[in-house]
């Protein structure tokens, strides 16, 4: 075979990421069991009863939605999304019509970003602070009523605190306004599934929905989660093969995924304080940052409850600060935000933290650096994938 590009640059990425350090809040690391999975034979398979030779394709599907109804407690799992993006999408399309309105955070708050308008639906837009990142309860129930919203979402792409959902539920019971309540736990599912952070589902959300490759360290896909054996009936049409009524949005939803994902379920079921490490050390990042001279939002609620840490750094900060760490191969995003869920789950501890809090205290202080990429190599070293 003649020498490949496409290789070349495989090969570049994994030298890069193995010599690194992931901050990233949006990502997390998958253990070789999880990656095997994904280079499976199913990677090339349909999983139908119309398909010959896919008798335990089914079962693995079957098998990874018992665990995930397991591992969150719900009546109902869905596991065919391909993204975070299309389990939104998938619950826009089956329970609203175009036309109606849909409530959401702006992104100014922490919301995510989605194109509501695309899809010829109405946004309403929930009060919440932009500096505190609060929703406003009273405001939100008030707009939501004389908008007349259908659908509001609550969860969001900046997430140190938990949400109000029993606040919300309860608001809108009251005001007798029967608005489908979705929580979009991308992500925090993680922290959920080991019971931190909060609990959407008991709290009164009628799903929890998300992607499941941030503090859930599976592959790349989405979620659906729900008590409602209707709710999952409808969003089943939206992502599974149906037809009866004709496809909507997957066809096929990628088997080599669905068995990573099982795999990645059993590990965490394996695992029940990673979530409360993962806080552990985000609290701890963050406390050594704003120590270190590093501005950090909202240290008057304690920095964060989640595995996100927020610089306040504007956005040309930001962006500079993330280009210059990623000079000495620690990896952040260009709005100001750190994640721990990766680095807790390649087993690094409040110790780790104050060492990178250090690093990325000298890199914003504008300190010559050329030592420090082979100390972060060095520390990527000690903490191998898994």
């Amino acid at each position: 075979m003649p020498d490949s590009e496409i290789y070349a640059y495989i090969e570049q990425h994994e030298r890069l990421r193995s010599d690194g350090v992931n901050l990233l809040a949006s990502e997390n690391c998958l253990s070789r069991r999880v990656r095997s999975a994904l280079a499976s034979d199913l990677a090339g398979r349909y999983q139908d009863a119309g398909y010959g030779g896919s008798p335990y394709a089914r079962k693995i599907v079957a098998a990874t939605e018992k665990l995930a109804g397991r591992l969150f407690k719900s009546g109902h799992a869905l596991v065919s999304s391909l993204s975070g993006n299309l389990c939104v999408l998938a619950a826009v399309t089956a329970f609203t019509a175009p036309g109606d309105a849909v409530a959401m955070l702006p992104f100014t708050a922490g919301g995510y970003p989605f194109g509501l308008e695309k899809f010829h639906r109405r946004r309403v837009t929930l009060p919440a602070g932009e500096d505190s990142l609060a929703v406003d309860v009273a405001k939100s129930v008030k707009l939501m009523v004389s908008e007349g919203a259908v659908l509001a979402f609550l969860g969001a792409s900046f997430l140190p605190f938990p949400h109000p959902v029993r606040e919300m539920r309860r608001g809108l019971d009251a005001a007798g306004h029967g608005c489908l309540l979705v929580y979009d736990g991308s992500h925090v599912l993680g922290l959920i599934a080991c019971g931190e952070f909060q609990d959407p589902l008991r709290e009164g959300a009628d799903m929890l929905i998300g992607s499941t490759h941030k503090t859930l360290y599976g592959p790349q896909g989405g979620l659906v989660l729900s008590d409602s054996a209707a709710l999952a009936a409808q969003m089943r049409k939206m992502l599974e093969l149906d037809l009866e009524s004709g496809i909507g949005l997957v066809d096929n939803p990628h088997l080599n995924r669905i068995a990573a994902l099982g795999l990645a379920f059993e590990e965490l079921l394996d695992d029940p304080g990673y979530g409360a490490r993962v806080v552990e050390n985000s609290r701890a990042l963050a406390r050594a940052l704003d120590g270190s001279g590093v501005p950090v939002r909202l240290r008057e609620r304690g920095y964060t409850a989640s595995h996100q840490i927020l610089l306040d750094l504007g956005a040309d900060g930001a962006e500079k600060l993330c280009r210059a760490l990623e000079e000495v191969n620690i990896f952040i995003d260009a709005w100001g935000r750190l994640g721990t869920a990766e680095v807790t789950h390649r087993g690094m501890g409040p110790g780790e933290m104050s060492i990178l809090a250090s690093w990325i205290a000298a890199v914003y202080a504008g300190e010559r650096r050329e030592r420090l990429a082979k100390e972060v190599r060095e520390l990527a070293f000690s903490f191998p994938s898994l």
